[in-house]
């Protein structure tokens, strides 16, 4: 049964096994079959010499080259059989006239200017539904015809050789009926004229017209372009080589200057904020100039060599795959905006880092705040859980609670320890390149230190005055009511649930999930509002200004603008925090949340519910040293997600990240204690760049990063 399921699953595939024997392939082309049956010969033909080597092929040929020699093979046995060679010419002459080649150069493999979740659900239709039968469009055959990731390798590496034979094989005994059987020169100039006309659209529509200093229209190089196209092919079809080469140079002229009003766009959007529409329009002018570069090269070079020809082909193929790809399509569509929202996180970020003794000490204080305003959220937790509501509304008011504590602190210019991480991380990211100059990885080890340093600064501050306020609002609320902050139930309970023999690692790490995640959000909402210019239409808002007065209008715009990242940050956490374990409970699933400040305030309230006395007991000091490993997860985990983005985002590469580690480690053999508090002395340098000047002189074949261009980018999401 194993076997006959596994011939079926080689045929449903088209595997190796199932695909038909060289004679047969030969000798059944027919140019009066169906155009479905044609195609699917064809479909097989492709597979047959795509295929991998067989172990006398794999010892005999590089493996970029056994395809090569199987096209030779067929291509001998036709030589040696002129009735089948005969066949096979005419079948393929007759798939080339009775198919359409437009949307092969000119749609294939080019983004589709769908929007994301429609490109997406065409992505995943094509992924799952069969292609289209008897279709005279090539771009169609061409998914069939190479439908794996590896066919541009072995089309690139045809030699010109093998490529002049089939070439040949084309043109072999053409007759009088098939005179004007090669209709590809008539489409590739039709595809030329479709993607100026396309490139006209979207290059002078408003989204791309309005973020360059030129928006009339018709002085944009978008607009020019299609007549100074058309103008060279009339030049070329009336072989007027007077007027031929200065058109060309014109043209080639005007694609550089669309390239520029490009970076132009994606400069404004870089500034003001980005916007999935407009970025997407970008990924497809990018696109499609390149793919216009290829096609004029194609049509005004006819002695181009058959080579280029097969590297167009690969081009074809490998920008087919990428769009074809669910994966790729989704990351391409997060790249640039993952990228925007770490800059604006790493301009949240500069703030969370204590560099001096004396910003060490002030975040300290700052922490000490944060951790007293924690405590009365600590507080009024425990009283939403006295009064008994619904799973739900219990997670609501839960929420509520959090939110206004971490908007209270963020108002207050306090400091809560765990949301440093998620922004102080692409602070850190964006000081990564060139850490191959000793100067650069000596300020990067440094930042690291400080950054490292700050977190436990504000745990330390956090906790240092949450613990004390709790045990001082229990006494006060004992002293006004009778009945302290937890039953004592609830408070053997508490200890147990951060003991670091519980569940409390697992608990921590979701957190820290949460915590980088609502960091996003809040870049997210900045961003926003760059996009939409908010501040500026506030600020010039009628209504409000009757309202308020022009004064307090432009006060309140300039407010919401500089504390829009902490709001949105703060308020998802909260309500991330207060309902994600009540949706558990209501999914069954054993999910909770385990925060540093709240866990201690929460075990401070146990203690001094069950008195003095429990602090002699193991559960006590497992609870302690589980808030003390909560702390260390909550930061570790935040710090990690919001670095690997920023680094992806970035673009810095695996050696680079490998250079940095090694100074990292250097640092922490020679110098623990900086880590911990801030040294009296700034000269700490050095370590870093000795291990940098070590690492300079071994052969690490490093290629230092570049900061992304709109050639690595596709559309993008919002």
């Amino acid at each position: 049964m194993t076997w006959r399921w596994k011939i079926w699953m080689d045929r449903f595939k088209g595997r190796d096994a199932a695909l038909p024997s060289l004679d047969l392939l030969a000798s059944s082309a027919s140019p009066r079959d169906t155009l479905e049956n044609r195609l699917n010969w064809l479909v097989d033909l492709v597979q047959w010499i795509r295929r991998p080597g067989n172990q006398p092929e794999a010892q005999t040929q590089p493996p970029t080259q056994i395809q090569a020699g199987r096209l030779r093979r067929w291509l001998d046995v036709l030589d040696k059989n002129p009735e089948w060679k005969i066949k096979v010419a005419k079948t393929l002459r007759s798939i080339i006239r009775e198919t359409n080649a437009l949307d092969l150069f000119s749609e294939t493999g080019l983004p589709r200017r769908f929007g994301l979740f429609h490109e997406l659900g065409e992505r995943l239709a094509s992924r799952f539904l069969p292609p289209l039968p008897d279709s005279a469009e090539l771009g169609v055959l061409f998914d069939r015809l190479f439908p794996h990731h590896d066919d541009e390798t072995w089309i690139e590496n045809l030699d010109e050789a093998s490529l002049q034979r089939f070439q040949a094989l084309l043109e072999f005994e053409v007759s009088s009926e098939e005179k004007d059987w090669n209709s590809l020169a008539v489409d590739l100039e039709d595809a030329i004229i479709h993607l100026t006309a396309q490139l006209w659209v979207a290059g002078c529509s408003s989204a791309i017209r309005s973020r360059t200093k030129s928006q009339r229209i018709q002085e944009l190089p978008f607009f020019k372009l299609n007549t100074a196209v058309q103008a060279a092919l009339l030049a070329r079809t009336q072989g007027d080589q007077a007027n031929l080469a200065p058109g060309l140079n014109h043209v080639r002229l005007l694609i550089e200057s669309c390239y520029r009003v490009e970076e132009e766009v994606l400069a404004h959007l870089e500034e003001n904020g980005v916007s999935t529409d407009v970025v997407y329009q970008l990924a497809y002018i990018e696109a499609a100039l390149k793919r216009l570069e290829a096609l004029l090269e194609l049509a005004f070079k006819p002695d181009l060599s058959l080579t280029r020809v097969g590297a167009f082909v690969a081009m074809l193929v490998r920008e087919n795959q990428a769009r074809e790809s669910v994966r790729d399509l989704l990351r391409q569509n997060f790249r640039l905006l993952t990228r925007k929202i770490v800059e604006r996180n790493a301009k949240t970020g500069e703030h969370y880092i204590a560099r001096t003794a004396r910003e060490y000490w002030q975040m300290v204080r700052q922490a000490a705040g944060g951790g007293a305003l924690m405590s009365v959220t600590t507080w009024f937790k425990t009283l939403i859980l006295t009064l008994h509501f619904a799973a739900f509304w219990e997670g609501v008011a839960a929420s509520i609670n959090y939110a206004v504590g971490f908007v209270a602190i963020q108002l207050c210019g306090f400091t809560l320890a765990t949301k440093q991480p998620a922004t102080t991380a692409p602070a850190l990211a964006a000081r990564m390149h060139q850490v191959r100059d000793p100067q650069a990885m000596s300020g990067l080890v440094d930042e690291v230190v400080c950054l490292i340093r700050s977190q436990v600064a504000a745990i330390l501050g956090n906790i240092a005055l949450v613990v004390p306020t709790v045990v001082g609002l229990h006494f006060l609320v004992l002293f006004l009511s009778g009945a302290p902050i937890f039953p004592a139930e609830k408070a053997t309970e508490t200890l147990h649930s951060v003991s670091i023999l519980g569940p409390s690692f697992f608990f921590a790490g979701l957190t820290g999930v949460l915590l980088w995640a609502s960091s996003l959000i809040g870049a997210w909402a900045d961003n926003w509002i760059a996009w939409h210019r908010l501040g500026e239409a506030l600020t010039s808002d009628r209504r409000l200004m009757r309202m308020l007065g022009p004064s307090r209008t432009a006060r309140f715009a300039r407010f919401l603008q500089h504390n829009i990242a902490g709001f949105g940050s703060n308020i998802s956490l909260g309500v991330m925090l207060g309902l994600l374990p009540e949706l558990a409970k209501f999914a069954g699933l054993p999910l909770d949340v385990r925060h540093v400040t709240l866990s201690s305030g929460f075990a401070a309230a146990a203690v001094a519910t069950l008195g003095p006395g429990v602090m002699l007991t193991w559960p006590f000091w497992l609870a302690v040293a589980g808030i003390l490993s909560i702390g260390v997860i909550n930061v570790t985990v935040s710090f990690a997600l919001a670095m690997f983005v920023a680094i992806r985002a970035r673009g810095i590469q695996s050696p680079e990240r490998r250079i940095i580690y090694q100074a990292l480690l250097l640092r922490m053999r020679q110098q623990p204690l900086s880590f911990i508090f801030p040294a009296r002395s700034a000269a700490a340098d050095s370590p870093a760049a000795s291990v940098t000047s070590k690492i300079q002189t071994e052969p690490q074949g490093l290629v230092v990063s570049k900061l992304e261009t709109m050639a690595d980018i596709d559309p993008d999401l919002r």
